[in-house]
């Protein structure tokens, strides 16, 4: 196994990357999760450069039937 840093199916950021809405900084991780109901989770986002803090939610569809 070798490593390829070039690899294109790996750009190098968290699934969870953001940015910050006052100085553009990547963050790469929410500072905190939450489980709101069914297919809904809310992050709580703080800048650990200039200390803006938001909130995202996050949707995620219906699982659909497979067709047979």
């Amino acid at each position: 196994m070798e490593l390829r840093p070039g690899s294109p199916r790996h750009s190098g950021y968290s699934l969870f990357a953001n940015s910050c809405a006052q100085c553009g900084e990547t963050l790469l991780m929410p500072e905190w999760s939450e489980y709101v109901g069914e297919h809904r989770v809310r992050h709580l986002w703080q800048c650990e450069a200039c200390g803006y803090k938001f909130e995202t939610l996050v949707r995620f569809r219906e699982p659909t039937e497979p067709s047979d």
